[in-house]
């Protein structure tokens, strides 16, 4: 099997996402590694793609009679993970290749379904991976080839650290976007009762500027302010509820979460790992735990042991070889 990887200039906010869980994979001696060896290769076969795409090659090279054929099994099988539909990356190996193909893929929201149809039907996607459960059971209704299969984010625990919690200096942490009509409810009472309070102060300014300074600062935290996109950017996610790495990210670092759980993520657990917010007694609820924080250690460490029992990258690619072995 080989893991298709894009050429390393290309980065964006989600990179260490992305290559936490491509480098737990490649720790498996029966995938390698395939990325451009150079940017004059990736031209040429960019090139060969939109010449293709004008002659129409492209669908005379990918019959449906041609790729039923293909195992995941096949030494060639490409897999791919990708966050958000990220052509740059995924044509050099995909449009002229007629092997297995497989992707895993973030940020399956309701606007990008057609996006995502279209995407798996142009470059004949044999099994395609989604972190959202809602979204890989309406993609699979979408999709009469590709199979589709629901398969959570996951972790590196061992990128993460954690302190003593007597250690812990940020008492509240909102990472990314904020869920704004409970910022607006805490922001100010937090401050006047000497709370430290850390979130985003301007829309895409990140709150720790460093990798480095990200996960001291988790590590550093008390309580995590979590809640899904579908909350916060219901304009972007839809009625999409999903769990998303900052959940898994705030446990690794051992800090509670405050927020609301997706139904999928009690699913996952088979309990609330998540303190609900309580909009009614915000900053009371906030200040209660704080006072108390002693009491909500049995729930730290238990979400702690769940996600390195049984929510790493590792545990995720084990899922995925077992849907392989069922389906081939």
């Amino acid at each position: 099997m080989k893991l298709v990887q894009g050429p390393i200039d290309h980065l964006n906010v989600s990179t260490d996402t992305i290559n936490e869980f491509e480098n737990s994979i490649l720790l498996n001696t029966e995938v390698r590694a395939a990325k451009p060896a150079n940017h004059i290769i990736y031209k040429i076969k960019t090139l060969l793609y939109r010449i293709g795409k004008k002659l129409n090659v492209s669908t005379i090279l990918h019959t449906k009679k041609s790729y039923l054929k293909h195992s995941c099994k096949d030494t060639g099988h490409l897999f791919t993970i990708m966050m958000g539909l990220d052509e740059y990356k995924y044509r050099p190996f995909g449009v002229l290749n007629r092997n297995c193909k497989s992707i895993y893929l973030f940020d399956a929201w309701p606007n990008d379904y057609q996006k995502i149809q279209d995407f798996c039907i142009k470059y004949k996607i044999d099994y395609l991976f989604i972190t959202a459960s809602q979204s890989a059971y309406i993609l699979q209704q979408k999709l009469d080839y590709t199979k589709v299969r629901w398969i959570p984010e996951g972790i590196d625990v061992n990128q993460y650290k954690y302190q003593n919690y007597s250690t812990k200096t940020i008492d509240v942490l909102a990472l990314g976007r904020k869920y704004d009509a409970y910022h607006q409810l805490i922001v100010g009472e937090l401050l006047e009762r000497g709370y430290s309070y850390l979130y985003e102060k301007q829309k895409g300014e990140l709150v720790f500027p460093t990798r480095e300074d990200f996960i001291q600062g988790l590590a550093s935290s008390k309580i995590s302010i979590c809640v899904p996109s579908n909350i916060t950017h219901p304009e972007r996610s839809g009625d999409v509820e999903t769990m998303t790495i900052r959940y898994l990210q705030s446990m690794a670092s051992k800090c509670l979460i405050v927020g609301h759980a997706p139904a999928e993520m009690i699913q996952l657990f088979g309990y609330n790992p998540v303190i609900e917010i309580d909009m009614t007694n915000a900053v009371l609820q906030l200040d209660n735990i704080l006072k108390n924080y002693s009491d909500y250690i049995p729930l730290i460490e238990k979400n702690y042991l769940m996600v390195l029992e049984n929510h790493t990258w590792n545990h995720r690619w084990s899922q995925i070889k077992s849907i392989f072995n069922q389906l081939c």
